[in-house]
């Protein structure tokens, strides 16, 4: 059985233009399926989803042998191809969806007429070589290809210390993804997925012993060793006082200001 791992690295790099780069792949991705939206009833009559692709992608980028019938370069220019595949890949997927949404609408089978938003969060992938290089083996450090609002340049990003050495100690020698942009509390991360093989056991259902988590209100987590008639081995109730200390406090902060001054003025 295969088992997907992902481990976000904090970029700790702030001179580096990724806002940039997130705001033009966002708007490339809203151009690309509102072209899609107007041609989708040819491009639906495509199978193969390659060839899809491939007839999508013919409609918005010009080569010697083929004039597109949307100006994308012109709007987009120079952008690297592996992100211009990725943001048609996106949008195609968005343009299906909807469709699909719609058409279940009109047969009474969905309620509420769906809508397609343009508007979009989705986060740019590295491809490795093209759009993210890795530095030298120990160094927290990596080169990653942005547009700095005039063209497409390689940037030396620094990451953080503690991240790189956990990736370092816990995945090293495993072969990871291409890494995906993240933004969080308004920091950037690069995250990378890990794809690792785990032989299952090959005992009995009848004799298995599992581990069950349950999620309460009053306790944050119930752990329970079981057999498989139900029998209780092991039980241990998880809980976290002082988290919940300080989040009382929080909140008995944000109240008493709330009678002082207004709630308008409470930032959450």
């Amino acid at each position: 059985m295969q088992i997907v791992s992902s481990y976000g690295v904090e970029i700790k790099k702030k001179n580096i233009p990724l806002r940039p780069t997130l705001d033009i792949f966002r708007k490339a991705v809203s151009y690309l399926i509102s072209v899609y939206e107007e041609t989708w009833e040819e491009l639906s009559e495509i199978r193969n989803p390659q060839k899809r692709f491939n007839e999508a992608e013919h409609l918005v980028h010009e080569t010697k042998k083929n004039h597109a019938r949307f100006p994308f370069d012109r709007d987009f220019p120079k952008m690297p191809s592996y992100l211009r595949r990725a943001a048609i890949q996106y949008a195609l997927g968005a343009v299906s969806s909807y469709r699909t949404r719609l058409s279940l609408w009109k047969k009474g089978e969905l309620k509420g007429k769906p809508k397609l938003v343009c508007e979009n969060h989705v986060m740019p992938v590295f491809y490795r070589d093209v759009m993210y290089k890795e530095a030298e083996p120990g160094e927290d450090v990596a080169w990653l290809k942005l547009f700095d609002g005039r063209e497409w340049r390689w940037f030396h990003v620094k990451l953080l210390h503690t991240d790189m050495e956990y990736l370092r100690k816990k995945w090293s020698g495993k072969k990871a993804s291409a890494p995906t942009l993240e933004r969080k509390h308004h920091k950037y991360f690069l995250r990378f997925s890990y794809t690792e093989e785990v032989s299952l056991s090959k005992t009995t259902v009848k004799e298995q012993v599992i581990c069950s988590v349950d999620l309460g209100i009053n306790t944050d987590a119930v752990c329970s060793i079981m057999c498989a008639d139900g029998t209780i081995l092991g039980r241990k109730f998880i809980n976290f006082p002082s988290d919940k200390d300080h989040l009382y406090h929080v909140l008995g902060r944000i109240r008493r200001f709330q009678r002082e001054h207004s709630s308008r003025q409470v930032q959450s």
